[in-house]
């Protein structure tokens, strides 16, 4: 019993790992910058120009 309780932490805890590894190489990528702009290409996707 006491074997399964830890594996179940440990794969817990590297789960966690990966999440934080992912989030810091996310953060130094830049993909968080300008998230705004995301919306705005999708709009302009969409929507036909008037011109």
């Amino acid at each position: 019993m006491a074997e399964m309780i830890f594996t179940q932490l440990l794969v817990a805890l590297l789960m966690g790992l990966c999440a934080v590894c992912l989030f810091i190489w996310g953060v130094l990528s830049g993909s968080f910058n300008d998230v705004e702009d995301v919306k705005y290409r999708a709009y302009r996707a969409e929507v036909p120009d008037d011109e």
